[in-house]
């Protein structure tokens, strides 16, 4: 499996840290530099369009001054009282002065008039010259419109631009204004041309604050352009645009926002309605999306580029400390695998006065303290190993010894015997021979105790306790209840063996004439506790050190997870408690 190395975490954490902190710092940067970015367009956008719509309202305003002026003319009023006069004698009449309609900004000019119960007549004035007009259907409708509109009202009024047919690139917007002259009904009805919307509206240079996608244009009530488009041929009349912002300056809303124009692309909006008498339309000045984004990439894209200088100025710095944080620690694990490994004549010299210099310290030290446990353990295996012999010796020359002694004895007076006592002594020799047999089984025993895998725990140290109590003259008593099974050999062999060297230790030193020893158990440990009625000790001037039988126990409780202890006091007698979890 693989194993990530101190050396590396730590580089990957400064590193993980620093590039988290230079991420945080470039999308917070990019961030508000794109809202910022993204709050001047739309600024500039609404300043745009405040302008524009002051200049077409001016535009429009202006063109009902000019009207109603001219309304007023007196020679204007006298070619129309002229026109009743003598219109069923000619169709054409002389302009003898100059009313300046090109001048001031009109593509046309007619007079309607009505006679009293006659048909409405249409006359339009040519050059120097006024003449009597059949209109074509289109015309004429907005002529009737404006009629409407005029004839029973002082003030000027205007009917919306109206194409002839779809590819007319010249649709017909008018206004009019009444003409008063005593009992006749008059109109005077001026044409405003696209062109004049068209060039207050377009605009096609990118340095005004549109760029190349930029674009300021009219929309009616009816969803159509009303002025050109910078995208679109022909686009007065014929495009439609169902757009948010459309719908919002029709609601009397202004304001700007993201939306998808009528091309379907995303851009900045900023939204208004115009607000001229007659006249029904909304002014959008839009910029697409992407072209006012391109100063935020440009920006994000200088953020990515430091981040990755600066990242690789990280990865550098994060290996430089990495490295002198983890070069001792490196020493340290080395130094530690050589005692995995059994050398103990490892030492690792402190640089530093910081924890990891500590760590050293502590390190030499625990190296230290293991050669002399090692020491310790092994002069307590060799100690033992040579008091087990010698108890083995003793047992074999003062126990099983004397009885071959006494059976060869036996064997050799056999020959000096009487007849009738040799069966006597032949079955003595026989008793004899089952003692040595029981004795070689009771040493055997406890060198490994085979019981304890044949009948299990309890009846092993009920066995103990018998056999003991049966060589001495003190009353060895055993009792077990509660759940003690456990299927760990270790585990029973290592119980047994502390019991064992608790027994035979408060036979030897407590001067007891009576012992206990029992064993309990629940779902969680087994418990065994011994107590003797002997003269008890001071523990605390015990020295607990090897070849100790104390210091055994304890060294078997440990190997196994347990604890031990010891209360006893002088005169007072001992309690040994063990305390064993079980295996899971």
């Amino acid at each position: 499996m693989f194993r990530k190395s101190i050396n590396r975490k730590l580089m990957i954490l400064f590193f993980t840290v620093g590039v988290s902190s230079l991420a945080v710092i470039g999308v917070y940067s990019y961030y508000n530099a794109k809202e910022a970015i993204l709050k001047r367009t739309l600024d500039q956008l609404t300043s745009i369009r405040v302008i524009k719509k002051g200049q077409v309202e001016f535009y429009f305003n202006e063109r009902f001054n000019n009207i109603k002026l001219l309304s007023e003319k007196i020679y204007l009023k006298n070619l129309t009282r002229k026109i009743f006069q003598e219109k069923s004698s000619t169709n054409n009449w002389l302009i003898t002065e100059n009313l300046n309609f090109n001048l001031l900004g009109f593509q046309n000019a007619y007079i309607i008039i009505q006679s009293q119960n006659k048909p409405i007549e249409f006359f339009s004035f040519k050059a120097d010259s006024l003449v009597k007009l059949t209109p074509d259907s289109i015309l004429k409708k907005q002529l009737l419109n404006i009629w409407l509109k005029s004839s029973t009202s002082n003030n000027p009024s205007i009917v919306d631009f109206t194409k002839r047919f779809p590819a007319d690139t010249l649709p017909i917007c008018l206004i009019g204004k009444s003409v008063e002259i005593p009992d006749y009904r008059a109109v005077l009805a001026l044409q405003i041309p696209i062109s004049a919307i068209n060039d207050i509206m377009l605009e096609i240079n990118p340095e005004n604050g549109l760029g190349e996608s930029g674009e300021v244009y009219l929309v009616g009530d009816d969803s159509l352009m009303r002025s050109k488009s910078r995208f679109i041929p022909n686009s007065v009349l014929n495009t439609q645009v169902h757009t948010q912002s459309v719908r919002n300056a029709f609601k009397d809303k202004y304001g700007s926002s993201l939306i998808d124009d009528y091309r379907t692309i995303s851009c900045l909006s900023s939204f208004d309605r115009i607000k001229t008498p007659g006249l029904n339309w909304a002014i959008l000045a839009e910029i697409d999306y992407a072209e006012a984004m391109i100063p935020i990439i440009s920006i994000r894209n200088d953020i990515v580029f430091l981040s990755l200088i600066i990242c690789v100025f990280l990865f550098s710095i994060s290996h430089f400390i990495s490295r002198t944080i983890t070069n001792p620690i490196i020493k340290l694990k080395k130094a530690s695998q050589k005692i995995g490994e059994g050398d103990l004549d490892v030492s690792v010299t402190p640089k530093s006065n910081d924890e990891i210099g500590l760590l050293t310290e502590a390190f030499n030290a625990m190296v230290k303290q293991l050669k002399d446990e090692r020491l310790q353990r092994m002069t307590a295996l060799y100690d033992g190993q040579e008091m087990e012999r010698q108890r083995i010796s003793r047992e074999l020359h003062d126990g099983l010894g004397q009885k071959m002694v006494a059976i060869k004895l036996q064997l050799e007076s056999l020959s000096k015997l009487k007849q009738d006592d040799v069966p006597e002594c032949i079955k003595e020799i026989k008793e004899n021979f089952l003692k040595i047999i029981d004795e070689v089984r009771q040493i055997s025993n406890n060198l490994a105790p085979n019981i304890l895998n044949e009948s299990g725990l309890d009846v092993a140290l009920k066995s103990l306790c018998t056999s003991m109590a049966n060589t001495t003259d003190i009353d060895i008593e055993f009792s077990a209840y509660g759940d003690y099974a456990t299927a760990d050999t270790k585990d029973k062999f290592y119980i047994y063996r502390i019991a064992q060297e608790a027994i035979n230790n408060a036979i030897k030193h407590s001067g007891a004439n009576r012992i206990q020893l029992q064993l309990m158990g629940n779902k969680d440990n087994i418990i065994l506790v011994l107590e003797d009625n002997g003269k008890g000790f001071n523990y605390s001037n015990n020295f607990c050190t090897p070849c100790n039988g104390i210091y055994n126990m304890k060294e078997r409780a440990k190997l196994i997870g347990g604890t031990f202890d010891i209360e006893t006091e002088p005169n007072a007698g001992t309690t040994i408690r063990l305390k064993v979890p079980k295996s899971k």
